[in-house]
């Protein structure tokens, strides 16, 4: 009797474990996300403050790619037309 309503009354062990788990997967997995996006966000905040320097110093040349894009074209119809 005695061991009948015990054996009732305790939680059983293998699926509480296997609760533990999910939760501990879960919640490690939350955290892991949560920090690389901070890593993230943290690097990009450290460029953007560079960039902001290098202007406010005067060394910042800024890119022009539509000159880049422009020269490409025309030197790949250049050696296309060559061959």
């Amino acid at each position: 009797m005695r061991t009948e309503r015990r054996r009732k009354t305790r939680v059983q062990f293998i699926p509480f474990m296997k609760w533990m788990l999910g939760w501990y997967i879960l919640s490690f997995g939350i955290i892991i996300a949560m920090m690389s996006i901070v890593l993230l966000v943290g690097k990009a905040v450290e460029q953007h403050e560079s960039k902001v320097n290098l202007i406010r110093s005067g060394q910042y040349v800024e890119p022009d790619f539509q000159d880049t894009w422009n020269k490409k074209k025309v030197d790949e119809t250049i050696t296309d037309s060559l061959n």
